[in-house]
């Protein structure tokens, strides 16, 4: 497969609807509104293969059980959506919800999540990769630790290969763009793909992700292709 992998940290969801006198979860709807622009804009370009977004990381399971509750609708409705998609289906989009603690999660929800695996498991021309109760570190852990690599480990040592075929993102991020009001520019990973993102070029879009719009990814695509260029790549 050809083409880039892009990555999005959408932050400022919450601090959006706090600014608005809004409860939390409607801060959440309105970035899954923009989620949902960004993955129409990779799929429609041409140079992008691959999509990692960040959607819920473990550490979002300790907000409030009515928060969690109400995102937990937001991910069925969206998610629903989303595979019903005529775009998916016609562009034949994998799509992946790669989880490294399942356990919290509705068992509605995961047997949506199951359901689009399997439907678009055979889709070749591009990837979508979303994360749910997900953290970068309990990934790396869990490849570290599988039975494979223990007895690799054990009696040959560990090399980067076998370390990166045992990930669930197999494929290294090239571009990683992160939104957010910050006060000076941030490069703040949340344990986004630490072991992918080693190498990944990265943007700041001082916005919280609700107010994002389809020029600010095309900035940001830009500033990826010019910083690409000037390395000789």
């Amino acid at each position: 497969m050809q083409g880039y992998h892009i990555g999005l940290i959408p932050d400022g969801n919450r601090r959006w609807a706090r600014e608005r006198h809004l409860e939390p979860w409607e801060g959440q709807r309105k970035g899954a509104e923009k989620e949902e622009l960004f993955i129409e804009w990779c799929i429609d370009h041409k140079d992008i293969s691959e999509i990692t977004t960040y959607g819920l990381s473990e550490e979002n399971f300790r907000r409030p059980v009515e928060e969690l509750g109400k995102l937990y609708e937001i991910f069925e409705e969206e998610f629903t959506r989303l595979i019903n998609k005529e775009k998916i289906h016609t562009d034949r989009v994998k799509i992946n919800i790669i989880c490294t603690n399942v356990k919290p999660i509705p068992k509605n929800l995961r047997d949506l999540f199951a359901r689009i695996r399997t439907e678009t498991k055979d889709y070749e021309n591009k990837v979508l990769n979303v994360l749910i109760g997900y953290t970068g570190q309990a990934e790396l852990l869990k490849a570290v630790s599988s039975p494979l690599n223990r007895i690799k480990n054990l009696f040959l040592g560990l090399s980067e290969q076998d370390l990166q075929k045992s990930l669930m993102v197999k494929r290294p991020c090239d571009f990683i763009v992160r939104t957010g009001e910050e006060s000076e520019e941030r490069e703040a990973r949340s344990g986004f793909l630490l072991w992918q993102s080693a190498y990944s070029e990265y943007y700041h879009i001082n916005k919280f992700f609700p107010d994002v719009t389809m020029e600010d990814f095309n900035k940001a695509w830009d500033y990826f292709e010019n910083t690409r260029r000037r390395k000789g790549l």
